[in-house]
């Protein structure tokens, strides 16, 4: 873990640059940007867990093909991050709740959509190389923007029965759906947001 660090710390400083570069609007804040997760989506919805989830929605076409074997078949909420295959945990009621919304594209996007938070804004944020069809000039690609005000709370929580339990980053949003983003940077992430609303 501790060669990790170092390198989703770097990682964190791109996405960072590259947003504030390629993304914001003049006179925008970021508040969150979060980094490609390569994983599957676990998705409760109504206390049914569809684990691999699909997106039930058409999503924008991702090059390559996802690099992960499947999760376990008897993963328990509580225990998701100890299953190193899924990087998001979403729960929500029904299908036209936000966190489900996202959810689509964080399944359909083989682990290159990520979610993006400014002052003005929520969004998926693509890197526009990386979906077919796209002019690769034009860095990022936007989908499912709205605004940042169905975003209730960021923060950052431990869950999971490994030692140390595994740092997340947990997006509530207004209409009480959630979802759960494995990221090691997690606290760091979730106090930079706090600071920045």
């Amino acid at each position: 873990m501790e060669n990790t660090l170092p390198m989703a710390k770097s990682v964190d400083e791109i996405v960072e640059k590259e947003l504030h570069q390629f993304w914001l609007a003049p006179g925008e804040c970021l508040i969150i940007g979060c980094p490609p997760a390569h994983g599957y989506v676990g998705l409760v919805l109504d206390g049914e867990l569809t684990l691999p989830y699909s997106a039930s929605r058409e999503t924008p076409a991702v090059t390559g093909k996802t690099r992960w074997p499947l999760p376990a078949a008897d993963v328990l909420e509580g225990d998701w991050t100890d299953d190193p295959t899924i990087a998001y945990w979403v729960v929500a009621r029904t299908t036209d709740q936000t966190a489900v919304r996202l959810a689509d594209h964080l399944a359909g996007g083989k682990g290159e959509a990520r979610l993006t938070l400014s002052d003005r804004r929520l969004a998926v944020v693509y890197p526009a190389r990386l979906l077919e069809g796209e002019d690769p000039a034009q860095p990022f690609r936007t989908f499912e923007e709205m605004p940042s005000e169905v975003v209730r709370s960021v923060s950052a929580l431990y869950l999971g029965r490994s030692f140390p339990p595994r740092p997340v980053l947990q997006f509530v949003f207004a209409d009480g759906s959630m979802i759960c983003q494995r990221d090691m940077l997690a606290v760091t992430k979730a106090d930079r947001a706090r600071s920045r609303r």
